[in-house]
């Protein structure tokens, strides 16, 4: 009797692009999800689109002059992330309406570079639709270094970071450098925003920064277990994402989003029965 052919759907992971594709996402997931929980907590949910359209008109510069466009977007993000956070000390102005004048500045200054240098619109768009099939392994180890980078600041600035979220001006009055955290957090959201754009693109970003954060709060009785908890949902969602994708000929980013979407709601319902 023929026994039926069965097909081993985890032998893709034996292939280099496959590999550094789910090592990648589960990094970013485990590590960079962690500014999430920075992102809610200082209601910094707009900022995410308003580097997007950034991170647009630097590629449109770049490509327009013939070089990199994902080079031209990440240094943009990380120059505008650099302005808002210093903007956003010296102003009279919520980090909400800085946000809004760059995003809708970005937006203006692309359209017409785009029609100045006669880019296609589609060529600037489609850098952000994201494949992490693209990864390469200098792009894994950039991943790694800026996960490393996130976890080790949160360890080494907990305290710092813990009473800004707290209280700012609790935090002013017993030391602590209120304008140099703020800073250095918008530094790393930039970064971490321009790699999540390579990874899983601009309209998926949230299911890698923002969903593990969302699921992990409603649970968290404080900044610790709101960061492990985020990280644990993290890499979760983006490793089930990642094979559920795999098994079922499916999209990565979608495939994690909509994972990332069903933790939240598993959450929330464990929080409502808890709280009951």
């Amino acid at each position: 009797m023929l026994m039926p052919l069965q097909i081993d759907w985890l032998s893709p992971l034996e292939i280099p692009i496959i590999r550094h594709a789910f090592f990648g996402l589960v990094l970013a997931g485990g590590m960079i999800s962690l500014l999430g929980v920075i992102i809610i907590t200082f209601n910094l949910s707009g900022i995410r689109f308003t580097l997007m359209h950034v991170g647009l008109l630097g590629a449109a510069v770049t490509m327009g002059l013939g070089l990199n466009p994902t080079t031209g977007a990440f240094i943009l993000i990380m120059a505008v992330s650099v302005l808002m956070g210093s903007l956003g000390e010296r102003i009279n102005l919520s980090i909400n309406a800085i946000s809004g004048f760059f995003m809708t500045g970005s937006m203006g200054l692309a359209f017409i570079v785009l029609s100045r240098y006669q880019v296609r619109a589609m060529d600037i768009f489609g850098i952000f639709a994201g494949n992490i099939l693209f990864l390469s392994k200098f792009d894994l180890i950039l991943v790694a270094l800026l996960g490393v980078l996130i976890v080790g600041i949160f360890f080494f600035f907990y305290r710092e970071i813990q009473l800004v979220l707290l209280d700012k001006e609790l935090a002013t009055t017993l030391g602590v450098p209120v304008g140099r955290i703020r800073m250095l957090l918008f530094l790393l959201l930039g970064a971490s925003m321009a790699i999540s754009l390579r990874l899983v693109g601009a309209l998926l970003v949230d299911s890698l920064i923002l969903l593990p954060a969302m699921a992990a709060l409603p649970l968290a009785k404080g900044l610790n277990s709101a960061l492990v908890l985020t990280s644990i949902f993290g890499i979760l969602s983006t490793s089930t994402g990642f094979l559920v994708a795999l098994r079922y000929d499916l999209p990565v980013g979608a495939s994690v989003a909509v994972v990332g979407c069903f933790f939240l709601m598993v959450s929330l319902v464990f929080q409502r029965r808890k709280v009951k």
